[in-house]
């Protein structure tokens, strides 16, 4: 007995993703979210840690999931939590 499917024919499955289903960038959550605690605690180790996720999450971008919101908000409050936590006056 003889198949009746046909490999030529085939074509592989490739998903399309919507901007709305993308998963979320944790690198970018955590930076926003460490770059807020060193805000608000005012302790230097968390402003430098969300300086760090941020500067992972910028290289671990892919061109297709790009949030450019999202970035610039975590860069934003990790960059304002060293200048805070620097510039205060003891």
């Amino acid at each position: 007995e003889m198949s009746v499917r046909r490999p030529d024919l085939t074509k592989p499955f490739n998903p399309v993703i919507s901007q709305d289903e993308l998963p979320p960038d944790y690198m970018a959550i955590f930076s926003l979210l460490f770059g807020l605690i060193g805000l608000l605690v005012k302790l230097k180790i968390f402003a430098w840690i969300a300086l760090f996720f941020c500067v992972a999450s910028v290289a671990n971008i892919k061109r297709s999931e790009t949030d450019f919101k999202q970035i610039v908000s975590s860069c934003t409050f990790a960059l304002m939590g060293l200048f805070m936590n620097y510039s205060r006056r003891d």
